[in-house]
């Protein structure tokens, strides 16, 4: 278990999981450059080490993401933009969105903890992510419409595609916030913990997915996200081809052998 300390990102080792921490609790966590580098490093981290098979992404303090940190977006705004050109708040704006891409399609699993509130961006955050496990004093929201905002980091696809069209709207143009338990049974939020359980409790679930094969849950995963984007039929053959691929892996013979050998499978992720 190791904690390296990036500053606005803390990023520790536990077992097979990387867990990268937002570290700003003053500004709740609020979105800056320094915690999208963080991410990305810790991204980076988790993609080179072959040993790290899932992310877990939470933060410190009373809030798991209260979106970009406006006061930090202000001064980058201090300035007006030349006509036609993307102000400095839109060129962050457009920083964010490929991590965002970048989280949802990472080749291992990314799970949310959400520990406090989650709103405007920190909502998108979690929409990367895999799965939600939220705490029972977590509060989600997206609250673009109270200050007259609309969503930039694609609250308005994604969250559709989690609540359905109806739910995702009343979210978004009301701009309330709501305890976690009122998403139960939805796909925003799996699973609502008690406070003080709620790391032990994702670390368990990141240790059952360590036990898997990293290259059937990377395909799984990316299959999983392509659907979505596909006539039924499609997808059904994009997934029949895949399975033709994975049968010429390492990890789907040793699955086999495991089955016939009555032993659990040690998956190396080849």
């Amino acid at each position: 278990m190791t904690t390296i300390e990036v500053r606005e990102v803390l990023v520790r080792r536990r077992g097979a999981a990387l867990w990268l921490r937002l570290n700003r609790p003053d500004t709740l966590n609020g979105l800056n450059q320094a915690i999208l580098d963080g991410l990305n490093a810790g991204l980076d981290e988790a993609e080179s080490d072959p040993g790290v098979r899932t992310v877990v992404i939470t933060a410190e303090g009373r809030a798991f993401c209260a979106g970009a940190d406006l006061r930090y977006v202000r001064t980058l705004n201090s300035s007006p933009a030349p006509d036609g050109a993307y102000s400095a708040g839109q060129l962050f704006l457009r920083r964010v969105a490929p991590l965002l891409n970048r989280i949802e399609s990472f080749p291992k699993p990314v799970l949310a903890a959400v520990n406090g509130l989650a709103i405007g961006g920190g909502l998108e955050l979690l929409l990367c992510c895999d799965f939600a496990i939220a705490a029972e004093s977590a509060r989600i929201g997206d609250g673009h419409a109270v200050y007259g905002q609309i969503p930039g980091g694609g609250a308005s696809v994604r969250l559709t595609r989690r609540l359905g069209l109806a739910r995702a709207k009343q979210l978004m143009f009301t701009g309330e916030l709501h305890p976690a338990a009122h998403f139960r049974g939805t796909d925003l939020i799996t699973e609502v913990v008690a406070d003080d359980e709620l790391d032990e409790h994702v670390q368990r679930i990141a240790d059952v997915i360590a036990q898997r094969s990293p290259v059937g849950v990377a395909r799984m995963k990316a299959l999983a996200n392509d659907g979505l984007e596909v006539p039924l039929p499609v997808g059904v053959r994009m997934e029949l081809e895949a399975s033709a691929l994975h049968e010429k892996s390492e990890d789907w013979r040793e699955g086999i052998t495991a089955f016939a050998e009555k032993r659990a499978p040690e998956f190396r992720g080849r």
